[in-house]
C-alpha cells in the first residue's frame, strides 16, 4: 500500500496512480515489493538477502545508484526475550518504502500505517519517516531507567554483603540485554547518519532537520546505555573483588587452624615413637603435661594471631 505526501495531508494510492515529483510513502510485504520492483526501480534480492541474515545488526545504509537501503531489526525494548521483528527500508527520490521482512507479533503493519494515516496536513515526506522511526525509539527512556535501577539495586545488595549465588547470572543476563540494546540504538543512530550524508542525493538539504534530531536522540540512548555497561562492569569487578575478600577470610580460617594444629602435632608425633628411654611415658604427671603443654601452644597461638589481627 502506498501513501501520498501533500499539503492535503495523507491519502492512500495505488502504484497505477504514482506520479513522478511527487511524495509517496509505502508499505508493502515481499511479494508487493516483488511486483512493484521494475516500476520503483529497485532490487528485491537486496531485500531478499536479510531474510536469513539472524547473527548481528547491519549497519547504516547500502547506496546504490538510484536507491539506498537498510535492514531495520527491531526489538522489543520492554521484553527482549521476545523474537525480534525486520523491516527492509528503500530510500528513492520522493519514495520512502518500508518492505515486512519479519513481523513475529504481527504488529509492524498495523502500527506504521497508523502513524503514516495521523499525519496531518502540510506534513512532509521527511515528517512521517520522523514519526516512524521515532516510533522504533518508543519505551527506551523508561527501559534504560529501569535498567539503571536495577543496577543500583544490585550495587545496594553488594554493600549490604547479600551475594547471593545467583548475583553473578544476574549480571550476565543485565549485560547481554544492554548488549543487545546498544546494539540496537548503534543501528538505528547509523542509518541515520547515512541518511543526513545523503550520498546519492535522494533528500533535499533543507529535509535533514527530523533526520538529525533523531540521529542524535539515538545516539544519545547508545551513549547512555554504554553508560549502564561501564557502571555494571564496575558492580563485575566489586562482586569480584567481595569473592576474593570472602575467599581470603575463608583460607585465613584454614591457615590460622593449620598453624595451630602444626605444633600438636608435632607433639604427637614425639611422644608417639614410643622409645624405650622416654621418661615421660613412666611419669604419672606426664599425660597430664602433654595435655597442658598442648592447651599452652593453643592459647599462645590464639594470642599471637589476635595480637596481628589475624582473627
Amino acid at each position: 500500500m502506498f501513501y501520498a505526501v501533500d499539503l492535503q495531508g495523507i491519502r492512500p494510492v495505488v502504484e497505477e496512480k504514482l506520479k513522478p515529483g511527487e511524495c509517496y510513502i509505502g508499505y508493502l510485504d515481499m511479494e508487493g515489493l516483488r511486483q512493484y520492483e521494475e516500476s520503483l526501480g529497485i532490487s528485491v534480492k537486496v531485500a531478499e538477502s536479510c531474510i536469513y541474515e539472524q547473527a548481528r545488526f547491519r549497519m547504516g545504509l547500502e547506496i546504490y545508484d538510484s536507491f539506498s537501503f537498510s535492514l531495520i531489526q527491531l526489538i522489543n525494548i520492554r521484553n527482549m526475550k521476545k523474537e525480534c521483528g525486520r523491516l527492509g527500508l528503500y530510500l528513492l527520490k520522493n519514495r520512502l518504502v518500508f518492505v515486512e521482512i519479519k513481523d513475529p507479533e504481527g504488529n509492524l503493519k498495523k502500527k506504521i500505517q497508523s502513524i503514516i494515516m495521523q499525519a496531518r496536513q502540510n506534513t512532509t515526506l521527511e515528517k512521517v519517516a520522523f514519526d516512524i522511526f521515532e516510533s522504533f525509539l518508543e519505551h527506551s527512556n523508561s527501559a534504560l531507567e529501569k535498567m539503571e535501577q536495577t543496577i543500583l539495586e544490585l550495587e545496594k545488595r553488594m554493600v549490604a554483603g547479600k551475594i547471593d549465588k545467583n548475583l553473578n547470572e544476574r549480571i550476565f543476563e543485565l549485560k547481554r540485554r544492554l548488549m543487545l540494546q546498544k546494539n540496537y540504538f548503534q543501528q538505528l543512530a547509523s542509518i541515520g547518519s547515512g541518511i543526513l550524508e545523503n550520498r546519492n542525493s535522494i533528500f533535499e538539504q533543507q529535509e535533514f532537520n527530523y533526520f538529525k534530531l533523531f540521529t542524535d536522540k539515538a545516539n544519545w540512548f547508545q551513549k547512555s546505555t554504554q553508560q549502564l555497561c561501564d557502571d555494571l562492569i564496575h558492580v563485575r569487578e566489586a562482586l569480584d573483588a567481595a569473592l576474593d575478600y570472602t575467599q581470603n577470610s575463608i583460607m585465613k580460617v584454614f591457615t590460622v587452624v593449620t598453624t595451630i594444629f602444626m605444633p600438636l602435632t608435632l607433639i604427637t608425633g614425639w611422644y608417639g615413637m614410643n622409645f624405650a628411654n622416654m621418661p615421660e611415658l613412666d611419669w604419672k604427671y606426664g599425660y597430664p603435661l602433654v595435655a597442658f603443654a598442648s592447651l599452652g601452644v593453643i592459647a599462645g597461638c590464639l594470642i599471637f594471631f589476635k595480637w596481628k589481627k589475624l582473627l
